[in-house]
Parts: structure tokens; C-alpha cells; sequence
């Protein structure tokens, strides 16, 4: 089972822009996905329910049933939680390893081959539980010196759970978005990620595109809605390159 968490401490970074498009990219390539959205703001079927809101009965247990009411049908490969949005606290109390053992049990593992995890922009229970789950981490950020420090932070607490084996995770990377090409702040802040990370680190860049704000008010994948958009190019390429990282693990 692959468990790929998106995560950054700081809001407005696409962490629920790039979960919506990972998932519905990855599940292009054949991959059955779970997405699991622990943002109390349940964006995460807003962005997916053009697709479908199917109820299902194929999994009936949830890590924090406070927080989610049901895990809809989207499409025949996405299934996804639904948040209740009037009671959910993202600081509600949940053990360190609840999310690992629902993902690894077998409800789950036998239906799906990803679970993705959007998280919430804060430093809570549900996020260091989502983290501890991750098999892959992926810290969003727009290439800016202010973020850079918060990445940083997060780069750090994460290397040193996975050197204590609190975190499993055998892939921690950094997904340049709202790139713009032509900011030379941007080109400079890369480079820096580049040579203090390695370029194996920092993922295929999401440039700046509205189509994919375009996509999401249509509740709409960006591959669904105009998948010849740069937007669409970019998550796509970003989908082979995650599918490789994961070729290569298992090698």
C-alpha cells in the first residue's frame, strides 16, 4: 500500500489542488485511489464531485469518525471522505499510528493500491498521524524565501521522526507550484532548493495556470476539465514522475 501525504504547516500552498489532481492523474495510470482529506474545509470532494457522489458500502470503518460522515464513490477508481464541515476539529486527539494501521488494514489495502492524504495547515494530531502513514511526503511550496524557511522546519521534523522510525516514509520531497517562470525570485529560489536538497529531491515544477483555479470552481480535475492546459501538462508529468520514484524504491 502506498500512502502518499501532502503536507505543509503554512495555508495557500495547492495542497488540495495537487491531492485532486494527483489523484484523479494517478488513477488514469490504473491506480485505485482513497483520497482522505483531514482539512476540517472538505475541499477535497468539492474539487472531485463533478465526477460523482456515489454513497458505497465497500468500506465501513473510518480512522476519526467524528471527522468524516462517509467515504463517497467518485468514480470507478476514486473514492474519496467527506467531511463534516459544522463539527470536524483538527485537533481532535488520535494515536500517532491510527491512519497507518486503517490504511495498511485489509478493507483498505485490498481495494486500493494509493491513499492520498490532504492535511491541515496547522501542527496537529491529525497531521503528525497523517505523516506517520505516508510512505511518500510531498511539502508543496511556492519558491519564495519565506517559504523556504517553513519547508525547512518541516524537512527537518520529518527527517529526524524517520530516523527515530516514527515516520515510515522512504520518500520526502519538495513540489515546486505556482511557479512562474519569468520571476527571477522564483528561477533563484529553485536553484537554491536544488543545491541544498539535490535535484532528486524537488519535484517537476506546477507553474502558475488558471485553468486550474478555472478547474476547481467546476469541481473538475484539471485533466477533466481542459487537459490541454500547462496546468494539465504539469500534474501529468508530475504523476509519471512520482509512478517512477515509486518503480525505483522497489527496485
Amino acid at each position: 500500500m502506498r500512502v502518499i501525504t501532502v503536507a505543509n504547516r503554512k495555508g495557500g500552498t495547492a495542497k488540495t489542488t495537487t491531492v485532486v489532481n494527483l489523484a484523479f492523474g494517478l488513477a488514469q495510470h490504473g491506480n485505485r485511489v482513497l483520497v482522505l482529506d483531514l482539512d476540517n474545509q472538505g475541499h477535497v470532494l468539492q474539487g472531485l464531485s463533478a465526477l460523482g457522489n456515489e454513497s458505497q458500502t465497500r468500506i465501513t470503518s473510518m480512522p476519526l469518525k467524528g471527522f468524516f460522515t462517509s467515504i463517497v464513490k467518485c468514480c470507478d477508481k476514486i473514492y474519496a471522505t467527506k467531511v463534516d464541515t459544522t463539527r470536524a476539529n483538527t485537533n481532535e486527539d488520535i494515536a500517532l499510528d491510527a491512519i497507518r494501521r486503517w490504511c495498511d488494514g485489509d478493507e483498505v489495502s485490498q481495494q486500493f493500491d494509493m491513499v492520498i492524504i490532504d492535511t491541515p495547515p496547522t501542527l496537529s494530531p491529525q497531521l503528525m498521524a497523517a505523516l506517520s502513514a505516508a510512505t511518500d511526503i510531498i511539502i508543496p511550496a511556492t519558491p519564495m524565501p519565506l517559504a523556504s524557511d517553513g519547508v525547512q522546519k518541516l524537512l527537518n521534523a520529518c527527517r529526524n521522526a524517520m530516523v527515530e522510525r516514527k515516520f515510515r516514509a522512504t520518500s520526502l520531497t519538495i513540489l515546486p507550484v505556482m511557479v512562474e517562470q519569468s520571476l527571477k525570485l522564483h528561477r533563484q529560489e529553485m536553484s537554491n532548493w536544488f543545491g541544498r536538497y539535490g535535484r532528486n529531491k524537488v519535484l517537476r515544477p506546477i507553474h502558475k495556470n488558471i485553468k486550474l483555479a478555472e478547474a476547481f470552481a467546476e469541481n473538475k480535475p484539471i485533466l477533466a476539465y481542459a487537459p490541454n492546459s500547462r496546468g494539465a501538462h504539469d500534474y501529468t508529468e508530475l504523476c509519471k514522475q512520482l509512478i517512477g520514484i515509486n518503480e525505483e524504491v522497489m527496485q
